[in-house]
């Protein structure tokens, strides 16, 4: 609980995001410091309005975050991933007090308002706001004006904890076979036939999530964890043998590598390009996992609103998965809506706008470029491609779904597909 109220400390105050914070965690305690921090997040509404109501005065931000954590996990005892008791909930809270000089005069109160929280969540009398996630204001109005009869449902849907998407790495085995593998573990799934009219070869989610680390194969690259919604990519795309492709931004490396099993890395070249020279590595640690790396796939480092990187060389397709405010994707990444501000998507625009703009100019006469974003805002996703195919007489947009918003089955996406022809 101690190192959960410090990685909560550092996202909500401090406005950091939790890939960086979990990646400096010791392996061994990341899966429970992970678990316990996500919940948390998606219950942060609820858990503060019920230890607040028990508190005479602002705790300092050290007592805040411990308070929270332990209301979320009295608000929630019983539930599938948190079977503590009461009283082992209180009583790791006031120990977790004590072993920090900020909160550590503070263990009589923690336990007075701890057992008044469990009282007012056992008689039902606990205070209930509208979401447990803290949408900003900005947030709620961007989604009421663009979902007035949905929005309400997207916000339901980013509260619950994400399923266990995966990807069939058909280069290794195909989803049937693994299918039994998975059905040998004792390990129940579902098949993703289809998505928004488009088929699915490899995609599948698991039941009960589970560490991967007891998937079938996982370390021999038989599958990746990947949303269905991101599984689309290569279908509208469709890459084929002997093209030259580029995958731009495109770190941690999921997208590549699928573009990689969609023609059984067998590119002319797939150049996979990345700003970050640390992201870059975790590309090439994938491609590795799934035994992709080979002499025609290069992963470079390099901005994609710049040429500097560039050869010359035209590509017969192009996949930008540009950055934006991630908004499509908050229940699998919550310190989302702590980390945005209402700025960052006006700066955002004008970055993927650069990014098209570049893109374009690579991309040969006859060319397929395929832009994707896993926001739900429309200044990222519609706004942007009906602004470029009416300002390029040469852009012609193709059939693709437009804006996927989240349901139970993934996350929100969006896919503008355009074909580069001479007017």
């Amino acid at each position: 609980m101690l190192e959960t109220k410090k990685v909560l400390m550092q996202v909500v105050h401090e406005g950091r995001s939790l890939s960086t914070l979990f990646d400096a965690l010791n392996e061994a305690e990341r899966p429970a410091i992970q678990s316990l921090t996500y919940a948390t997040l998606r219950d942060w509404n609820h858990a503060q309005a019920l230890s607040s109501e028990y508190v005479s005065k602002k705790p300092s931000k050290e007592l805040d975050a411990l308070l929270t954590v332990a209301a979320m996990l009295i608000k929630n005892q019983g539930g599938v991933q948190n079977q503590y008791a009461v009283p082992t909930i209180v009583n790791e809270a006031v120990k977790a007090a004590g072993m920090s000089p900020k909160t550590k005069h503070a263990q009589g109160l923690i336990n007075a308002v701890l057992r008044k929280v469990a009282t007012a969540v056992q008689n039902n009398s606990a205070p209930k706001a509208q979401f447990g996630l803290p949408y900003p204001d900005w947030w709620l109005r961007r989604i009421r004006k663009a979902y007035p009869d949905q929005w309400e449902r997207i916000c339901s849907h980013q509260q619950t904890p994400p399923p266990l998407s995966l990807r069939v790495n058909q280069m290794i085995t195909t989803r049937a076979d693994y299918g039994v593998k998975l059905e040998g573990s004792g390990i129940a799934y579902q098949i993703i036939a289809e998505l928004a009219g488009l088929p699915l070869e490899s995609a599948l989610t698991i039941d009960t999530p589970l560490p991967v680390s007891q998937l079938p194969e996982f370390m021999k690259g038989a599958v990746s964890v990947q949303d269905a919604g991101a599984q689309l990519a290569p279908v509208l795309l469709s890459p084929q043998k002997g093209e030259r492709l580029l995958d731009a931004c495109a770190a941690p490396g999921g997208k590549t590598a699928h573009l990689l099993e969609a023609i059984l890395a067998e590119p002319a070249e797939l150049i996979a390009l990345e700003i970050d020279a640390e992201r870059a590595k975790k590309i090439v640690n994938t491609l590795i996992r799934l035994r992709l790396l080979n002499n025609q796939v290069h992963v470079i480092t390099g901005d994609a609103s710049r040429q500097d990187w560039w050869d010359g060389n035209l590509f017969d397709k192009i996949l930008l998965d540009v950055p934006c405010s991630a908004s499509g994707i908050v229940r699998r990444h919550p310190d989302i809506v702590f980390l945005r501000r209402s700025e960052d998507i006006a700066r955002l625009v004008e970055i993927q706008r650069a990014i098209l703009e570049n893109a374009w100019a690579m991309l040969k006469n006859g060319g397929i470029l395929l832009y994707l974003t896993c926001s739900i805002f429309p200044e990222e996703g519609e706004e942007q491609i009906t602004r470029f195919v009416k300002d390029h007489a040469n852009a012609l947009r193709l059939e693709a779904p437009g804006q996927l918003l989240p349901s139970e089955h993934h996350d929100g996406f969006f896919y503008g597909l355009l074909k580069k022809h001479q007017p």
